[in-house]
Parts: structure tokens; C-alpha cells; sequence
């Protein structure tokens, strides 16, 4: 059976296709790690940051303001850091209301809203409250606000007197008074204001039947989610939500009711031929010892009536092996089938509910990797993707992850990075940026459609594991990153990736601005290295090039080194000299060049490797690592230095960071 708010979605599904009701901006109060935290939203958020930092924390906060129940009511353990004298509050803006979301939510979004907001608010004691930021006149929040019935149609009767331009109507009850301003509100939507009130529990389906139930319904798969639990036709289990919009329960009802019916008439025959003879012998003999004691007074003993109901109709789930013959309930199965099963389930869901027009659904989801292999995990990211673009599906997606298959560098504008800072009451701070404030970054140094053009290219296929870093050192190529890996072992092995810090390969320093300036826009520090490659064209001439090829090298070089070196805020050279600023270093010449000079020993020992693999290992990323961590003799100064710099490079604590540092 559809709910109002179905039946109102479906009735206009065809002329705003493609509109749907969505989570624009979410605000956190003293919830567990979150003080205080502003996040926007979008088709898929996706959230990011160290452990403990509140990915999770985000997503459950959100489950209590839509889900929560006083069965599983917050405590004062929920307060952040014990502030238990302080109000937990989440705060919800929805936006992209159609007519048929204004319809169900009434009030609370009169004609022409374009947004909805909502909170849920835990006062110090317990008390839990509902506000929405219903449309009002100020001049009747008094009125509203005051519970005698004498004392509201008493300030009714006056406003309606001082204000006669009001035009209202005249009210003898405290009824007559709420539908009086009801309907002038009704009528004069241009002079309404936000007036927070009070409403309801029941608006966001708390009760099973409230005004957001079907209309924009929020599902949390958590880490610790049980498959054999949401497998189970039971009330709010994810098959059940699956059913509800697949299945026709009440399909059968009619039938069943007729078979309850016919057994209820036949097992009251049975009882007549078996019990009849013999109630009615022993009703006589007690009616015989009844009258004795008070005369004209009788009993009767009968069969009671058959109490025979039609069961609501359930269905079950089985695991059917190969052979199609054996099946096995999912709790036999193993963690990563039960994932996949859930995994299955949700994206039914969210199919279902589009066909069915029952609204929007946010699936939100804790670490959507678990329990999956590389493959798989990619695959349903791509598939959430495709069911939160498709604006015929009507859903949204936000989870919290550490895999870098839920992360698409292209749309790291959908990326949230939360970071948390040290002490006592730690801090956390929300990170993100979009494509129009990284191309702002970038001006001067680089063309909007340049940006624009190099997101696919450049990012996605660099970006993917540095945004889950602590700190980032962005290099030209892989052996630059190897170097600095190698330097790393040889106080232990993996000591970089143990610190958190990635080695960002952008394949050539015409990329280094723009992936620098994504990692410090999303609260990554980031350390840069790119060769000034002053001994380019003794190279060239080596090599046998013409003087045009070397030319347009020249030219490339140039246009390079002070490109970077004006986006660093260092003045300009064609090519800089060896040096180290604050936000990055170059090269005298390159790589190799350096090593040569600076450290022999380096050299030795990538010979060394050769010998023992017979393979060339020039430009090898994997024997620039092994060369590096065996070369004997001491890192030169300038490679420490700059791991130095990368180590005490750190983004100003603020919950959004536009644009360069530098």
C-alpha cells in the first residue's frame, strides 16, 4: 500500500522528472567527536580522514535524526568530551523540494521554498525535540506560543484589532483562532518568515507513519551490520524494505481471509458435534446446584469462539549452492557472500524504490570495501555512482571509507575530509573544496579550461591513495618518489607509508600546481620537488637531437620552471638553481644529475643491483628504492632537509582551506 507521500510523488513523477528531494548541508553539535561541524552534501559524499576523526560518527548522528527511537535513545556518553550541560543538536537542510514534497511536508514548506531544514536536539537531561523551520507571521508566534485558550484568543482578538489591514476574521475558540492563522498564512505566502517551532515526532516517521516516510527514507549499513539479521523479513530489516517496495503483501490477504474464515466456521462445527451433548448435560447439573443457592438465576457453558487470525504474510531467504539442489540459511555463509548479499539488497532497494516512486532513499554506508576483493569493491562503486547520477533513481549516497576504490580523484569536489587535532578536547575539521576554487587557486598559472581538462587525465590516476594521507610529497616520477622511499628504509622499513606520508608521482612538473593545490584545498600538507633541469640541452645534443626538437625542449623547460616557481611565490627564472623554499625544492638539473655529484655511493650500489639481476635497472622504481636503502655513506643534506620540510608542513586549522597556501 502507498503512502500519501507516494501516492503524491507518483502523481506528479512524469511532469518534474528528474527532481528529487536531497540532503543539501548537515550541521553537528556536541555529538561523541563532533563539537561542532558544517558539512554540505552532495549526490555522493564520500568521507575521508584518519581513524577516530568522525567519518562514522557523521553518518550516525544522521541515523538518530532520522531513525532514532527511544528504545535506543541517546545518553550523556553521547555528549562530546562530557560537555553533558550541553545540547546535542543535528541539523538537516534539505533541498530541491518538488510540489509534491511541499504537499507532504505542508507548513514547513510553503509554495516557492526551495529548501527545508529540520533538527533534532537532546537537551542536557535527556529530552528530546523536534524543529522545523515552519513559515510563520512574527506578529502570531505569541499567540501560538501561549496555551490558555482565553489568554490565545485574548492577544487574537487585539492583533486582529491593531491590525486591521490583517483582515481577520473573528474567532470565539483557541480552534478557531490556530485555523484562522492558518489560512492567512495559507494566503500570504510572501509574508512569511522562518519560525522554528516545535512538531511532531512522527514527521520524520518515528512512529512508522509520519510525513518523511516514503518520501525521503535514510538507510545506514553499518561496519558491523549482521546479513543473517537483515535477511530476515522482520519490521525495518533491509529485505523487508526490499519486499515492501517489490512485493505486493496484501496480494494474498483476500484469499487468506477466506481460508481463515471457512477453518473458523469448521472447526466451530467440530466443537458443536463433539462438546454439544455434553455442555449441555453439565450446564443442567450446575444450573440444578446454581438454583439451589439463588433461585432463577442460570449459566450456560459453551465453546468459545474460535479465535483464528490471518497471519501477516512473511517471506524467507536461502543461499542456493551450485548444484540447486541444497540450501542454506545466510548465517552459514561466509562474511564476504553476506556483504555481497547486503550489497545486493541495497542496490535492489534503490532500484525498486525508483520503479515504485516511493520518494527518495540515502543510503549511507560504513566502509562499503569490507569484506570484498578489489574487483568486487570497484564494482559497486561504480554501481553507486551510476544509481546516485541517475536522477530517475531518486537516491543518494554517503559513506565512509578507506579504500581508494570508493574515492574518485575526478569528483574531488565530493570528497569530505575530517582531521582532528590533539589534546583533550580534540577538534575536528571538515576539508573540501570544489573544481571553481582550485581553478581560483590556479589563476595566473594555469587556464580554467587547462584545470578542467587535466582532472581525468592527471588526477584520477594520481590523487586515489594521496587523499587518505597525513602529509604528501608531490614529485615528477616514480624514481624521485622510489628515492625518498629508499632514504626512508634505511631507518625502517615502510617508515613513510608507517608516518602516513605518500610520494606523489604527477608524471611531469607541468602537473605539479594543480595536484598540490586539490591536496592543501582538502587539508593535506604538501611538500613539491621538480627538476630545474639546466643540463637539458647537452643531454639533447648527446642524444643527437636537432636544434628545432631542443629548441621546443627549451621551450617547454621554460615555460615550466616559471609557471611553478610563480605558483610557489618564488621569483622567476628559466632555470632555477638548486634550492630549498618553504613549500617546495628544485633540482639544479635532475635526479640523477644530483646523485651523481652528491652522493657516489648511490650509484655504486644500483651497479651493484644490475650485476646481481643481469637486467638494466636504469630508471627502475624498484631498484631506485633497494639502491637507495643499501647505498652506503650518508643521505645528502638536501634530501634530509626536504623530508624535514614535508614533516613540519602542516594546514592552519579551519574548517574550509581555499586556494594555495602559499
Amino acid at each position: 500500500m502507498l503512502t500519501r507521500a507516494s501516492r503524491l510523488l507518483g502523481a506528479v513523477s512524469n511532469e518534474h522528472e528528474g527532481e528529487a528531494l536531497k540532503i543539501s548541508k548537515v550541521s553537528i553539535e556536541n555529538f561523541r567527536t563532533l563539537k561542532q561541524v558544517e558539512i554540505p552534501f552532495d549526490k555522493i559524499t564520500t568521507f575521508i580522514g584518519p581513524n577516530g576523526a568522525g567519518k562514522s560518527t557523521v553518518l550516525r548522528a544522521l541515523d538518530w535524526f532520522f531513525n532514532g527511537t527511544k528504545a535506543d535513545a541517546l545518553t550523556d556518553e553521547d555528549c562530546a568530551f562530557g560537555a553533558t550541560g550541553e545540547a546535542i543538536e543535528v541539523q538537516v537542510t534539505f533541498c530541491e523540494l518538488t510540489p509534491a514534497d511541499r504537499a507532504v511536508l505542508g507548513k514547513y514548506a510553503p509554495a516557492g521554498s526551495q529548501l527545508f531544514t529540520a533538527w533534532k536536539r537532546r537537551a542536557p537531561g535527556g529530552l528530546e525535540t523536534l524543529s522545523a523551520n515552519a513559515k510563520g507571521l512574527p506578529a502570531f508566534d505569541d499567540i501560538r506560543a501561549t496555551t490558555g485558550a482565553a489568554e490565545k484568543r485574548r492577544l487574537y482578538n487585539e492583533l486582529r484589532a491593531a491590525d486591521v489591514s490583517l483582515g481577520l476574521p473573528v474567532a470565539s475558540s483557541a480552534a478557531a483562532v490556530e485555523a484562522a492563522m492558518t489560512v492567512w498564512e495559507s494566503d500570504h505566502p510572501e509574508a512569511l518568515v522562518s519560525s522554528p517551532e516545535i512538531v511532531q515526532t512522527s514527521l520524520f516517521g518515528f512512529n512508522g507513519n509520519g510525513k518523511m516516510s516514503g518520501l525521503f527514507d535514510f538507510v545506514l549499513v553499518t561496519a558491523d551490520l549482521r546479513a543473517s539479521e537483515e535477511s530476515v523479513d522482520g519490521k525495518s530489516s533491509i529485505i523487508s524494505r526490499v519486499l515492501e517496495r517489490s512485493v505486493d503483501r496484501l496480494a494474498a490477504d483476500e484469499a487468506i481471509e477466506a481460508i481463515v474464515k471457512d477453518s473458523r466456521e469448521k472447526q466451530q462445527a467440530v466443537y458443536e458435534a463433539k462438546f454439544k451433548d455434553q455442555l449441555d448435560a453439565l450446564t443442567l447439573s450446575l444450573n440444578e446446584v446454581v438454583g439451589s443457592y439463588s433461585p432463577g438465576r442460570k449459566v450456560t457453558v459453551q465453546t468459545s469462539e474460535v479465535e483464528l487470525k490471518a497471519p501477516r504474510t512473511t517471506f524467507q531467504l536461502g543461499v542456493v549452492d551450485t548444484d540447486e539442489t541444497t540450501s542454506t540459511s545466510v548465517e552459514r555463509q561466509g562474511h564476504g557472500f553476506q556483504r555481497t548479499l547486503l550489497i545486493s539488497a541495497l542496490q535492489l532497494l534503490a532500484q525498486s524504490g525508483a520503479a515504485s516512486a516511493e520518494g527518495v532513499i540515502c543510503l549511507a554506508i560504513e566502509e562499503p570495501e569490507l569484506f570484498q576483493h578489489p574487483i568486487q569493491a570497484q564494482t559497486f562503486a561504480k554501481v553507486l555512482r551510476e544509481l546516485a547520477e541517475d536522477s530517475a533513481m531518486r537516491m543518494q549516497v554517503a559513506y565512509a571509507t578507506h579504500s581508494p576504490y570508493f574515492v574518485e580523484a575526478r569528483h574531488f569536489d565530493q570528497v569530505r575530509r575530517l582531521t582532528r587535532s590533539a589534546g583533550e578536547s580534540p577538534e575536528v575539521r571538515v576539508h573540501y573544496s570544489n573544481v571553481d576554487e582550485v581553478q581560483a587557486a590556479l589563476q595566473g598559472i594555469a587556464k580554467p579550461a587547462t584545470v578542467a581538462s587535466q582532472l581525468d587525465g592527471v588526477v584520477s590516476n594520481q590523487l586515489a591513495v594521496a587523499l587518505f594521507a597525513h602529509r604528501a610529497l608531490v614529485v615528477e616520477g616514480p624514481t624521485e618518489a622510489a628515492l625518498f622511499h629508499g632514504i626512508a628504509d634505511r631507518g625502517g622499513v615502510g617508515a613513510l607509508e608507517a608516518a602516513g606520508t605518500a610520494l606523489v608521482a604527477v608524471g611531469g612538473k607541468n602537473s605539479i600546481p594543480l595536484v598540490h593545490a586539490i591536496l592543501w584545498a582538502l587539508g593535506i600538507p604538501a611538500y613539491a620537488l621538480f627538476d630545474g633541469d639546466s643540463g637539458f640541452e647537452s643531454r639533447a645534443l648527446e642524444n643527437g637531437k636537432e636544434a628545432e626538437k631542443i629548441a621546443e625542449e627549451r621551450h617547454g623547460h621554460v615555460l615550466a620552471n616559471r609557471t611553478n616557481l610563480r605558483y610557489f611565490k618564488l621569483p622567476e627564472e628559466d632555470f632555477p638553481g638548486e634550492q630549498i623554499a618553504d613549500h617546495v625544492a628544485t633540482f639544479d638539473d635532475h635526479l640523477e644529475s644530483f646523485l651523481g655529484k652528491e652522493w657516489p655511493e648511490w650509484a655504486e650500489a644500483c651497479a651493484q643491483l644490475e650485476v646481481e639481476s643481469g637486467v638494466s635497472l636504469r630508471k627502475n622504481q624498484s631498484a631506485y628504492r633497494t639502491a637507495t636503502a643499501r647505498a652506503v655513506g650518508s643521505v645528502p643534506q638536501f634530501l634530509t632537509t626536504i623530508i624535514a620540510k614535508l614533516e613540519a608542513a602542516a594546514v592552519p586549522m579551519q574548517p574550509r582551506v581555499e586556494g594555495a597556501p602559499v
